[in-house]
């Protein structure tokens, strides 16, 4: 089943009496999935229900989700068993998506634009594991 927000529940995160029992590294995950979702599908210029959904017949859609997966996977550290579970694929569908970003890295162009997109993904991601100000703290404003 999937989320509003593109996830698929279950299989990474797992149940338990039928409730869907989430812990802090699939809330973490999945987090993370989408942010390389939504960073891969502003770059290509590809919506985010098209990443997540189940045509393999696009390329451009192609291309937007291998390179998610292999942000998730690379820059954010998720597991490919979480990341499949959050796209609705298979772990080792996963697997090779992140080989064949891997593989594509030998054309200069292509890992330019990679380059890119991990130094983007690691600033966002940075700048999320910074700790925010408490109530009664002083902000940074």
């Amino acid at each position: 089943m999937q989320s509003l927000d593109g996830d698929v529940s279950g299989a990474a995160a797992g149940r338990h009496a039928g409730m869907f029992l989430p812990n802090a590294e699939t809330v973490a995950g999945r987090r993370a999935c989408r942010l390389a979702r939504e960073i891969a599908s502003a770059f290509f210029a590809v919506p985010v229900p098209a990443i997540v959904g189940p045509s393999r017949a696009i390329a451009p859609v192609c291309e937007a989700r291998h390179v998610a997966m292999y942000l998730a996977h690379v820059v954010f550290q998720v597991s490919l068993s979480s990341i499949a579970g959050a796209f609705g694929r298979d772990r080792t569908s996963v697997a090779h998506a992140v080989r064949r970003i891997e593989d594509r890295r030998d054309d200069k162009g292509f890992d330019a634009m990679l380059t890119r997109l991990e130094a983007l993904s690691h600033a966002v991601r940075t700048a999320l594991e910074q700790d925010e100000p408490r109530d009664g703290e002083a902000g940074g404003r």
